[in-house]
């Protein structure tokens, strides 16, 4: 059960920097599966924003 942490830096219509989102994703998803499920929350809670690719991945530290 891998857990993902996920960085997306949020850009508006302009392509200015916004904001920055990031999630520790865990559970039996696979890492695609957390992916599309990140860009859903991004687009969610901020529906006038846009993602600016490519988004951060890594493996998240559970301390």
């Amino acid at each position: 059960m891998p857990s993902l942490l996920f960085k997306a830096q949020l850009i508006d219509q302009a392509g200015k920097s916004r904001i920055q989102v990031a999630r520790i994703l865990f559970g039996v998803d696979s890492p695609e599966e957390k992916e599309k499920t990140f860009r859903l929350i991004c687009k969610s809670k901020y529906p006038h924003l846009h993602i600016q690719e490519p988004l951060s991945i890594t493996p998240a530290p559970l301390d």
